[in-house]
């Protein structure tokens, strides 16, 4: 069986670089079980034994504030891994080595401390003595750069000797004042004699006992009963009231203290400190009016390069994909197969698959603007903003991806350290207009106001915007409800993004795309067209598809639409492009000649409702999917009620609000 080394550390320390670098392609991403957050394994190799990388949520403490922090403390608590790897940011040591302390507190002996970006402490003149913080937290400490490679072979080989049990630590214990002490003593006593004195640290657990911490003191319960932990709470409230402040501040602030002396033993800095270049870049990138304008224009440079180099190549996939199906389509006698192989798997899967190359390109970009700091400081100029509709401010990266594609929008929810903050941001994300919807605005808008097609076009991406917001302040204080997470995050030193890094981290986000939105697709794709051909073609208006739109015309003429505007919105559950493809079949035209038929049909009024409701209701089928797959069944189901409900509001009253107009 193989070993296991579990990788921890805070977010943008280096750790995935670290876990590329040495299990490089051998690896596997998906999803902790019953849970949203990623699940990262992969194998390394090391003088021929295999050992099994584990990659742990980033988080900032062992205090299960969060799914990330319960997720990777129970794995360690557990007892899982024969080696811990701890990494840490040279240039915020104390915040990182806070971690640390509270990895020696838990009982874990096997870690292996990793010092990263060592080579951006040195710029700064900032000097650590390895051999003397070896000594002071009594267990292996190695100084690496991950993006060059530097120490990654002597972290190997510490990992190989931890394993084999040649090496042996001595963990550094945090100490505090007499009277936290005393009370750590008191719980311990109370616990010493229960079987949890055989699976945990008993200081641990006192004293995480002491910062109230839920889920310890619901395990406690269990073995000492509910008096026992009433009395104890008594006491912490005393301290508090001693202290003034709550234990858990109280046992943090002490903690950094011990830090503090510790700290000056083995790191030596520079007489006098220089602005750095990221210093200045800072007061640019992280101002509230000139931290916006830069993000704008950054990401403006961003969808310019996805598009203008994956546009051509969406193109080339789908004339591709066009070609295979006439030529399949040549040699299938059978016209109901040919219409199942062609019209329905073909060219629903290939409508989506064709997207991949502006999906694997916005992940690229995406991961170099995350690998070379920039993100954070989007995540800090943003968070002023979307705080105000329940939102932090990395929900602002899934947004943006959402006007390229939803799908991938989606499983970018994944930075979200909370898991209230990631299911509202994915509930709202579908009502970011994507480029297939934009195709929809654009037909429409060109075609019914030649002279104001632009203002059209943004009137419809403004008020989806806006109700994406408003939806997000709604959801977030009646649906999706928890406690408002305090917004922390490190500006990280800027730096070059490693090509090998970016290289895997696209393609693993790449292949989950078109694992999970492909299949969905298919099952979607077979499904419509049998809806459009059975019992006998849309333009007979006999078809299930025109059956089921005329059921559900008295609800689409609330809104001043008729049954073709309702099947164009199912064949648009597929793919949003359909909207306008199915019109085609409907009248029996190219699409080239389809604009003059649509406007002897209906009004500009009803050509600016359509555009609404369909940037609005129903998402796609692959972002349902995703949605599935990242939230459950659950969310995707509200999202799916929620967006139809809205949808249906929205086109009702903006139809008679234009009425009136």
């Amino acid at each position: 069986m193989l070993k296991v080394v579990a990788l921890v550390g805070n977010p943008n320390v280096g750790k995935t670089t670290i876990f590329n670098a040495l299990t490089g392609m051998r690896q596997h991403v998906g999803n902790w079980p019953g849970v949203t957050v990623e699940k990262k394994e992969g194998i390394m190799k090391y003088k021929g034994e295999e050992y099994l990388i584990v990659d742990l949520p980033g988080i900032y403490s062992m205090t299960a504030h969060s799914i990330d922090e319960l997720i990777a403390r129970n794995f360690i608590l557990e007892g899982n891994a024969s080696v811990i790897v701890d990494i840490i940011d040279s240039s915020c040591l104390m915040r990182n080595l806070f971690l640390t302390l509270e990895l020696f507190e838990m009982g874990v002996k096997n870690v292996i401390i990793v010092l990263n970006k060592i080579d951006m402490i040195k710029k700064k003149g900032v000097k650590i003595d390895i051999k003397e913080m070896e000594r002071i937290f009594g267990v292996p400490v190695v100084p690496t750069n991950a993006k060059t490679g530097e120490g990654l072979d002597e972290l190997k080989r510490k990992i190989s000797l931890m394993v084999e049990g040649k090496i042996t630590t001595n963990p550094l214990i945090p100490k505090y004042d007499e009277d936290i002490e005393r009370e750590i003593r008191h719980v311990s006593e109370v616990i010493k004699d229960t079987p949890l004195a055989e699976k945990y640290s008993i200081r641990w657990l006192a004293i995480k006992l002491l910062q109230r911490d839920e889920e310890v003191i619901k395990l406690i319960i269990k073995h000492v009963g509910q008096a026992k932990i009433d009395e104890v709470l008594k006491h912490v409230s005393e301290l508090e009231e001693k202290y003034k402040r709550s234990l858990d501040i109280v046992i943090a602030s002490q903690k950094y203290e011990f830090l503090h002396e510790i700290l000056r033993k083995f790191v030596q800095h520079p007489k006098e400190v220089r602005e750095t270049l990221s210093d200045q870049l800072d007061k640019l990138l992280t101002h509230p009016v000139y931290g916006t304008i830069s993000m704008l224009i950054v990401f403006y440079i961003l969808f310019q390069f996805v598009f203008a180099v994956g546009g051509p190549l969406q193109e080339l996939l789908d004339d591709a994909f066009s070609s295979f199906g006439e030529w399949l389509g040549e040699r299938i006698a059978n016209e109901t197969i040919r219409g199942l192989v062609v019209d329905g798997i073909i060219g629903g899967v290939g409508t989506v698959l064709s997207f991949f190359p502006l999906v694997f390109l916005l992940f690229v970009g995406m991961s170099i603007l995350e690998d070379s700091g920039y993100l954070a400081r989007v995540a800090a100029v943003m968070e002023r903003y979307l705080r105000v509709f329940k939102l932090p401010g990395k929900a602002i990266i899934p947004m943006v991806l959402a006007f390229g594609c939803n799908v991938p929008a989606v499983m970018a929810t994944r930075i979200l350290e909370e898991e209230k903050d990631r299911i509202l941001t994915m509930l709202i994300n579908p009502l970011i207009p994507c480029v297939a919807r934009m195709t929809v605005i654009t037909f429409l808008a060109g075609t019914f106001f030649p002279n104001k097609a632009a203002l059209v076009a943004v009137s419809i991406y403004v008020i989806a915007i806006a109700i994406a917001l408003i939806s997000a302040f709604i959801l977030g204080k009646f649906v999706v409800k928890s406690e408002e997470s305090p917004f922390i995050i490190e500006l990280p030193e800027y730096s070059i993004p490693s090509w090998r890094t970016i290289a895997i981290h696209s393609w693993e986000r790449s292949k989950e795309f078109l694992r999970k939105a492909a299949t969905v697709i298919l099952l979607g794709s077979i499904l419509i067209w049998y809806l459009s051909s059975y019992p006998e073609p849309v333009g007979s208006g006999v078809s299930y598809a025109e059956k089921l739109g005329r059921i559900l015309e008295p609800l689409a003429k609330l809104m001043g639409l008729d049954w073709k505007a309702a099947v164009s919105l199912i064949f648009g559950i597929i793919a949003k492009e359909n909207v306008i493809a199915t019109y085609s079949v409907i009248y029996g035209v190219s699409e080239e000649s389809l604009g003059s038929a649509m406007i002897h049909a209906m009004t500009p009024l009803q050509a600016y409702i359509l555009a609404l409701v369909t940037t609005l209701y129903f998402p796609c089928l692959a972002t349902i999917g995703a949605i599935r797959a990242e939230g459950g069944m659950k969310w995707a189901t509200i999202a799916i009620i929620y967006n139809l409900l809205l949808a249906t509001t929205v086109g009702i009253i903006a139809y008679h609000l234009g009425l009136l107009v």
